[in-house]
């Protein structure tokens, strides 16, 4: 149930709902992560005369097709034997009260609607479209982010070659009418989104941050983690363009205290367990919600209030996901690297681009 509907507040149940309700703002979190990785491999590329287009987009797309394209076939999966299973009308017609789902798969489990999202496209007002959107196909909205992520991965380097001195002029001008037809294509909302992007780029032109001694830093951590949390709050409670810049800068701020700041060794068993969880959170972000919407259509979860079966059933729920998930990034996201390696000679040749 809603947190509204609840007749008693606590602390914990509030704090619960809470971290429960920040898909958007954790998307921030990441693209924020995206462009401090991307966005700093690009600079250090150019700066080092090491530019590829070629190797880039063998880079970039690898990377998003090995886990986009069965996930949307997975996803449609799921979702249709949802739909074709008795008793589920109410959630795949989006009228459940899920917020998860609030659209009529029906309408977006279509061929042309896989196709878009397969080139990247959903979320986009294409001509002919009225100003409509491409919707994200079947149930999965986590795939809005996916494509503003692609349009920046575009966007970035073309900024960067704009403003290279050591490129000619010509090729200057074909960047500059790059970035004009990107704007126009992906419009207004994606691109003030990927302000928060750039405020990971900017991480890695930024001086060390000044704290010597050993107090100062673990203050200025603490700090930085503070702010992440109003941060994420903030979002939460006034959810609009200016808090996502916000909790942009939090998060680039506390990327920036962590790096220079940090420089304790963590625990072995955290290390692992942190590593093993990023190599397949691609995977789970791109699975999870078909997954979950399933389950909740097929086994008639109600909307119950918390306590502890609720809990357990939800742990329950959680468990079957994160497993689907490893399976799904067993089969193919650990793989990753063995397909770019063989798509290679096909794309770059004996040469680099």
């Amino acid at each position: 149930m809603d947190n509204r509907e609840i007749g008693r507040h606590n602390p914990i149940s509030a704090t619960l709902y809470l971290a429960a309700g920040l898909g958007h703002q954790w998307v921030i979190v990441f693209f924020v992560l995206s462009g401090y990785l991307v966005g700093g491999s690009v600079l250090r590329a150019v700066d080092t005369g090491r530019w590829s287009w070629r190797g880039y987009l063998l880079a970039r797309l690898t990377r998003l097709y090995i886990v986009l394209l069965p996930a949307l076939l997975l996803g449609g999966a799921l979702d249709w034997a949802g739909m074709h299973t008795a008793g589920t009308e109410a959630v795949y017609s989006g009228r459940s009260g899920m917020h998860a789902l609030t659209v009529d798969v029906h309408t977006t489990l279509t061929g042309p609607t896989l196709a878009a999202n397969s080139l990247f496209l959903q979320t986009l007002a294409l001509p002919g479209m009225g100003g409509r959107k491409v919707s994200t196909f079947g149930s999965n909205g986590p795939l809005w982010s996916l494509s503003n992520e692609f349009w920046y991965y575009l966007a970035f380097p073309l900024l960067v070659l704009l403003l290279a001195r050591t490129r000619s002029w010509r090729a200057r001008a074909v960047c500059g009418a790059g970035l004009l037809a990107w704007g126009w294509v992906v419009g207004a909302e994606i691109a003030l989104l990927g302000i928060p992007w750039l405020m990971g780029v900017l991480v890695t032109i930024l001086p060390p941050f000044p704290a010597g001694q050993a107090k100062t830093r673990r203050l200025a951590i603490a700090a930085a983690l503070a702010l992440l949390g109003g941060g994420l709050v903030i979002g939460k409670i006034w959810s609009c363009h200016t808090t996502d810049l916000v909790l942009g800068l939090a998060v680039a701020f506390l990327i920036w205290v962590t790096l220079h700041c940090a420089t304790a060794p963590l625990p072995r068993g955290y290390v692992r367990v942190a590593q093993r969880a990023a190599r397949s959170s691609y995977t789970l972000y791109l699975s999870h919600l078909p997954l979950l919407i399933f389950l909740k259509a097929f086994l008639h979860l109600p909307r119950a209030l918390p306590n502890w079966h609720a809990c357990l059933v939800g742990m329950g729920v959680l468990a079957g996901i994160l497993v689907y998930a490893q399976i799904v990034y067993e089969l193919f996201e650990k793989n990753t690297g063995w397909v770019r390696n063989w798509i290679r000679p096909y794309i770059m040749g004996g040469k680099v681009a």
